[in-house]
């Protein structure tokens, strides 16, 4: 067996797909983290933010809350979702839906989660959980980052979830709860849905190029590529590359690959090869290597717009 095509199982930055995963399993619907992380679009395409230059491998429209909604409408649930604009967290809503089903919140901002011991280092940092119930302790949560059956005081999350540094939320104290199968698409569909979503985040990311004035895609990397040959990476771009974005990249990728592997044999290669340019990309990125980043990111970019083409010519 080729290594390369063995799927990554260990520590890696899906929160959102975990709670997802945590909220259907609630249910007696065992769906992998993975699929709903693929299912989510988040991971198609890249793009640079302003004016950090801090680079995403992801759509610049793809944003995880929108990624939640549409993969659970994909795989065949009804569920309700809600969020508000401004006042107080709806904690009172809440505990009356707790009663019925567990719920995922986000995006939170990691920055107020005081149980982690190193919160006070991650102000601004988006994040997603599930919570299960609130009483006179606070709120009891399941958080993937690893700390299953937490409780949080309701004024350290309700800061949380305001999310005011979280430049993406469309509003405030968002969440999904109660899910209901109401059909069962076939793998054919599943696919079919999700080509069609990924087709409209790369429409999407072009108009912003044109528009707004963004840079996206190939021309994301190669920017990002550009920086790392001139030894113009800020320490906070390098920090963000190596503890997130590459390593976060390269899984998945795999897991795309692995998705497109029984539909689509050209678009699951360049995925897989996406996959193992990331971590080469990250290898030299640790060692401080930074043309030899620059090269691999160039080799990066040229696979991502081959990967662009073939999802707009299918």
């Amino acid at each position: 067996m080729n290594p390369v095509r063995i799927p990554y199982i260990g520590d890696s930055a899906y929160c959102y797909s975990n709670s997802v995963s945590m909220l259907l399993a609630s249910i007696g619907e065992n769906i992998l983290p993975s699929f709903v992380e693929v299912l989510s679009g988040v991971g198609i395409g890249a793009f640079i933010l302003s004016p950090e230059n801090l680079p995403f491998f992801s759509g610049i429209t793809g944003e995880p809350d929108r990624g939640i909604t549409q993969a659970l409408k994909t795989l065949g649930f009804e569920f309700n979702e809600k969020a508000v604009e401004e006042g107080p967290a709806p904690f009172d809503e809440l505990k009356s839906l707790l009663e019925i089903s567990p719920a995922v919140l986000g995006p939170l901002d990691m920055g107020y989660l005081t149980y982690d011991p190193n919160y006070n280092y991650h102000r601004g940092i988006d994040h997603y959980v599930l919570v299960y119930k609130l009483d006179n302790k606070g709120a009891h949560l399941h958080d993937p980052a690893g700390f299953p059956h937490v409780v949080i005081p309701l004024e350290d999350l309700e800061k949380a979830w305001r999310a005011d540094d979280i430049g993406y939320k469309r509003g405030s104290y968002r969440y999904w709860t109660y899910p209901k199968r109401i059909s069962n698409p076939s793998s054919e569909e599943i696919y079919k849905q999700a080509l069609d979503y990924f087709k409209l985040l790369y429409k999407e990311a072009q108009e912003a190029e044109k528009t707004e004035n963004k840079k996206v895609n190939k021309g994301a990397i190669l920017f990002l590529a550009g920086r790392a040959k001139n030894n113009e990476l800020s320490e906070g771009e390098k920090e963000h590359l190596i503890n997130f974005a590459l390593p976060l990249g390269a899984k998945r990728a795999i897991d795309y690959a692995i998705f497109f592997e029984n539909h689509n044999v050209e678009l699951s290669d360049l995925k897989n090869m996406q996959s193992i340019l990331f971590g080469e990309t990250y290898s030299f990125a640790v060692g401080g290597e930074w043309h030899a980043t620059a090269d691999t990111l160039a080799k990066l970019a040229d696979v991502e717009e081959e990967f662009r083409i073939k999802i707009a010519s299918n």
